[in-house]
């Protein structure tokens, strides 16, 4: 433990160091507000296509998807095909044409095509409470990863990874974050293919592993979830991929369609390698650690049971960039929506630049310390809380998005009815319908109302 809480400290030391001096530099050359939101469309696709998988990869990954792997076996490796289908919808139907349309945010975007500030203000507030739910499981999983590293309370780790993630976005925007995404899933490929040998040869190979997971329990290696429960994870995910707004404020970012879609060509390469590593290590953890007392802990204790001084450190840091990287997308898509959505567009849309570009920057801080304290109740397990984000994000966004890029159709009463009615029944069947009707995923609800709406409303309204 001493070994690699030193080596980790030191490490952890430097790797701050390089965040902080790329979010300096990102500084220095973001003057406006359109800068800070945007990059000025500099970002080419390599880097584009490791902050697109970046923003994706985070403590659902590299501290929920090990979870669920080392608890429920090979099934939960199911989503990422959905996952990458709602990528594939990205690629084809939304990304080009939302970075062509050229708006900095969602809400601009869904407020032109709709000619409706009630639809901009309903989207802000939703991404605001969306993603506030997913900051809360990313800063869960730091305080887990310190707890089982140092045998310190949560809060530290919660502290120490706010003020850093807050001080380079804060600093550089989206185009300081970009470089930084980049580096972290260099760290974060490291980090997994450096393990997975480390851990196959402590549990005596492959086979071995096998044969003693299917012993335990055979649905390790089986179906732990039956097809309609893998269906609706699968949808939920993919379905916010292809309609995320904080995936979409970086399209933005690109410098042009054909960018944005090789960036997501390079995204897919990225998530396979770290999607298949994540499945190996939850599966042989569970091996070597049979009876963990939380499954969000089998990362760390990996890191500190198993791995060198050198390669443990080098793992938790891979899934603290994982972590920081989503916390600083969630920041920057969460404080455009009060100070260029809401404050600029809605309540002041003569404010001047620099106002706006000080409210991203307040509105960071604020927004960054907010979910602490919920995270320190820890209600959830880390994936059930971002399978809950992922769910009111599809059933808000997915319709209204989609059909709005590829079609005429489709008014500013559907619109609205469509992201009120998706939202509600997403809501409702979360807390009164999947109790009953458990293969049915609130996110599955909340789009068919939302199409529904959508279809109908705007057949009757002009």
């Amino acid at each position: 433990m001493a070994g690699v809480s030193l080596t980790f400290a030191v490490v952890l030391a430097l790797y701050t160091v390089v965040i902080l001096a790329i979010g300096i530099a990102g500084f220095r050359k973001t003057k406006t507000e359109d800068e800070f939101l945007t990059a000025g469309r500099s970002i080419g696709p390599w880097v584009g296509g490791a902050v697109l998988a970046a923003t994706q990869i985070s403590a659902g990954t590299f501290v929920g998807t090990v979870g669920r792997h080392y608890g429920t076996g090979v099934s939960w490796v199911w989503i990422w095909p959905g996952l990458w289908l709602g990528w594939l919808v990205s690629a084809i139907f939304v990304a080009p044409k939302l970075r062509e349309f050229g708006a900095a945010t969602v809400p601009d975007y869904l407020a032109a095509r709709y000619r409706s500030q009630l639809a901009r203000l309903l989207s802000a507030l939703v991404i605001i409470f969306a993603y506030t739910i997913l900051l809360i499981a990313q800063y869960q999983a730091a305080g887990e990863i310190f707890q089982v590293l140092f045998g310190v309370p949560p809060i530290y780790a919660m502290i120490m990874l706010m003020a850093s993630t807050l001080i380079y976005t804060m600093l550089g925007g989206v185009r300081s974050s970009s470089y930084i995404d980049f580096l972290q899933t260099l760290l974060m490929i490291a980090g997994l293919l450096m393990a997975i040998p480390i851990l196959v040869n402590a549990v005596g190979g492959l086979h071995v592993a096998g044969k003693y997971l299917g012993s335990m329990d055979p649905r390790l290696t089986g179906w732990w979830y039956n097809g309609r429960e893998i269906l609706g994870f699968s949808l939920a995910f993919g379905l916010t991929m292809a309609a995320s707004p904080y995936e979409m404020a970086r399209y933005n970012s690109m410098r042009d369609p054909a960018t944005v879609r090789y960036a997501i060509g390079v995204n897919f390469l990225f998530q396979a390698i770290i999607g298949s590593s994540v499945l190996v290590l939850g599966l042989l953890m569970r091996v070597a650690f049979p009876r963990l007392a939380s499954w969000d802990q089998a990362s760390s204790v990996m890191a500190l049971n198993l791995l060198s001084p050198i390669a443990g450190s080098l793992f938790l840091i891979a899934m603290l960039s994982a972590i920081m990287s989503t916390c600083n997308s969630i920041l920057l898509v969460t404080a455009a929506g009060v100070s260029h959505d809401i404050y600029g567009k809605i309540l002041r849309p003569g404010a001047s630049d620099s106002v706006k570009l000080l409210l991203n920057r307040l509105g960071i801080v604020v927004l960054g310390a907010f979910p602490v304290w919920f995270a320190l109740k820890k209600l959830s397990d880390v994936q059930s809380i971002v399978v809950l984000q992922t769910e009111f994000v599809a059933s808000f966004f997915f319709v209204p998005m989609v059909m709005g890029l590829n079609s005429k159709f489709g008014t500013r009463a559907g619109c609205l009815a469509a992201m009120v009615g998706g939202f509600t029944a997403c809501l409702l069947w979360s807390l009164y319908g999947r109790p009953r009707m458990p293969d049915i995923n609130p996110a599955q609800a909340g789009i068919v109302a939302s199409a529904a709406l959508y279809f109908t409303v705007s057949r009757w309204t002009r």
